[in-house]
């Protein structure tokens, strides 16, 4: 059985018990189940600790931390004094903490996702999310009804204009005469926690004519989903585009509520992000009927972490720069039983071609942060 150790912000640890590892995360932003970016990072660890304790018999503590910006360092520090073989600290604003605090703590690793430091016990891991982003925009422009599709960010920074502007050319490559709106939800780490001003920001996007909008905005998200699986559809003010989507939708069954609040209606959907949020859009409990998440852009920050568990136990960790994208599988678009039936065949085959172009460098992403 999993054994998970929680610090409050203040709190001091002592491990109490022998075990063979021990591994700690530190949240500082958006909390640790946000659906999202920290909450993947985490499931990655578990699955790992999971898995040697099923092959080995080991034991393994997992610490967590979940602080703030300003008590990342003291959660760095805490877990590291208990014994951390490893921490992972997902987030860019752990830059600082983690260059102070690895010097202070020669013996263990660390994993900093999203940003870079140097060191002899420091991984960064990066990811090129321009290319994730710019797969989920080609299928919302090729979808899309209305021609006009949202972007919702979280912290107005160069890592989610990333994401934004990789969507924008996706979404234009398939549709040149779409429209892309695209709003921040602030300039602060609370831009990763407000999912009410993330849902003001959708309701505005949807009534400027937006049919799919894509979050970028970690545990902010939740309001663009909520906004989508309770609004469930818009009526048309204008002619829609023909796309493969209609027929799409006439093969797929209404569930109860949306066939009671939406005669005559088209269905809204959201794209979600780094974890796979699709099921999220499934609000009966069943995903034969219509489901309003679109598709996920997979940035894969389980893989990071999960990676970093096996090599501190294989003793194969490395210090250094990563980056993942498309060719190392650090980056996609989901596709299960949920939405599979949203998405067209010939869609899908597009797309491969798409990314294919992608890995041959015959199509290139703007990474913003190159700029």
């Amino acid at each position: 059985m999993r054994t998970v150790i929680t610090l409050l912000a203040a709190a001091s640890l002592s491990v109490a018990f022998a075990q063979d590892y021990v591994f700690g995360i530190n949240f500082d932003a958006g909390g640790k189940f946000d659906d999202s970016f920290n909450q993947f990072t985490w499931q990655g660890m578990v699955q790992a600790i999971d898995e040697l304790r099923a092959e080995f018999g080991l034991e393994i503590d997992l610490l967590e931390f979940e602080g703030t910006p300003e008590t990342s360092a003291s959660g760095l520090r805490t877990m590291a004094g208990a014994g951390a073989e490893l921490i992972v600290a997902p987030g860019f604003n752990q830059a600082d903490p983690i260059a102070a605090v690895s010097a202070e703590f020669p013996d263990t690793a660390f994993v900093l996702i999203d940003a870079v430091v140097e060191g002899p016990n420091i991984r960064s891991v990066l990811f090129k999310e321009q290319e994730g982003s710019f797969l989920v925009g080609y299928i919302a422009g090729s979808l899309s009804q209305t021609g006009v599709v949202g972007f919702v960010g979280g912290m107005d920074i160069p890592l989610i204009r990333a994401f934004n502007l990789g969507y924008e050319e996706g979404v234009l490559y398939a549709c040149p005469d779409c429209t892309v709106l695209s709003n921040y939800v602030g300039v602060t780490p609370a831009a990763w926690n407000d999912p009410a001003r993330a849902k003001e920001i959708a309701t505005s996007q949807q009534a400027q004519g937006a049919d799919i909008i894509y979050a970028a905005a970690g545990g902010s998200g939740r309001g663009v989903i909520d906004f989508v699986t309770e609004t469930m559809c818009y009526r048309p003010t204008a002619p829609l585009r023909e796309t493969p989507l209609a027929a799409q939708l006439a093969q797929i069954p209404p569930y109860p509520a949306y066939e009671a609040a939406c005669e005559g209606a088209q269905p809204l959907f959201f794209i979600g992000v780094d974890d796979n949020q699709n099921p999220l859009g499934d609000t009966d409990g069943d995903p034969n009927t219509l489901n309003h998440g679109l598709t996920s852009m997979l940035k894969r920050v389980d893989v990071a972490s999960y990676n970093a568990v096996y090599d501190i136990v294989e003793g194969t960790f490395e210090a250094g720069t990563v980056v993942l994208g498309l060719a190392e599988g650090g980056v996609g678009f989901a596709l299960d039983e949920y939405n599979e039936a949203l998405i067209p065949e010939a869609l899908l085959v597009e797309l491969q071609v798409i990314q294919d172009m992608i890995l041959s460098g015959q199509l290139q992403v703007t990474d913003y942060r190159a700029q």
